[in-house]
């Protein structure tokens, strides 16, 4: 078992974040808190299980986690270009702008509902909002990563954007897609979902992963039925608050 300190995710709780991985509940669970509490003084440490493993849902419970999200993994096959003829009123391009940035940030602090931060009442309701904006900035500043908006072409204002990182020249990890909520119904995810696949398809990117909760079944549907999206694990996500007293 170890643990690894979620460095954006700290700064915004103000206080450290860790993701607990490689769970053995054969070791002596109260050892390694005891060491990880003394190591990194933790408000907030979270669990990612794959379903199947019902037993070590059950053992975190006993040890004071609590379900707090289920979460799954789909991944895509990027074969060939898709048909962006029928959405020709839409620009798609990289966010290389200060004003632009702030636009994005916006449009991140409201539109995800799903999450698993603004779902949990343990949690001030804002910190949601603050730690999306903070994914989005790094996505801006990381040479990994990228930052796309999607404009309408007579206004030019934005009005969705999506983050990748790659992993490879072959591979990326689909991050943040989030249209601004005055705009939402409209098919505008999907819009910037496929033009976010072409301009990767055209840098030679062959396949994508993304995560998403179960709880968010609009994206849930986009994915499986519209954009080609898989299957590939369910995760139980525990957490266990230590700032709030959980």
């Amino acid at each position: 078992m170890n643990v690894e300190p979620i460095h954006i995710d700290s700064q915004v709780l103000g206080r450290c974040v860790l993701s607990l991985q490689e769970l053995n509940p054969s070791l002596p669970f109260k050892d390694f808190e005891t060491a990880y509490l003394k190591e990194h003084d933790p408000g907030y440490v979270y669990c990612k299980v794959p379903l199947e493993r019902m037993p070590d849902v059950h053992f975190l419970e006993s040890q004071g986690f609590n379900l707090i999200e289920c979460q799954i993994k789909f991944s895509v096959k990027l074969l060939k270009p898709y048909d962006l003829n029928p959405f020709q009123g839409y620009i798609y391009e990289p966010v290389e702008r200060e004003e632009d940035l702030e636009v994005v940030l916006g449009i991140a602090a409201e539109t995800f509902t799903h999450d698993r931060w603004r779902v949990d009442p343990l949690l001030a309701p804002r910190l949601a909002g603050e730690r999306y904006k903070a994914y989005v900035r790094n996505s801006f500043i990381d040479n990994k990563e990228r930052l796309f908006l999607l404009r309408d072409k007579r206004s030019r204002s934005p009005v969705a954007f999506r983050t990748h990182r790659m992993i490879s020249d072959k591979e990326v990890l689909f991050l943040l897609g989030g249209v601004d909520p005055r705009f939402k119904n409209m098919g505008l995810g999907l819009i910037s979902e496929f033009n976010e696949f072409n301009e990767l398809i055209s840098r030679g990117c062959q396949k994508g992963t993304t995560h998403i909760s179960a709880a968010n079944y609009p994206i849930f549907n986009l994915d499986m039925n519209r954009s080609g999206f898989r299957v590939v694990t369910t995760f139980a996500v525990m957490r266990k608050l230590y700032t709030y007293g959980a």
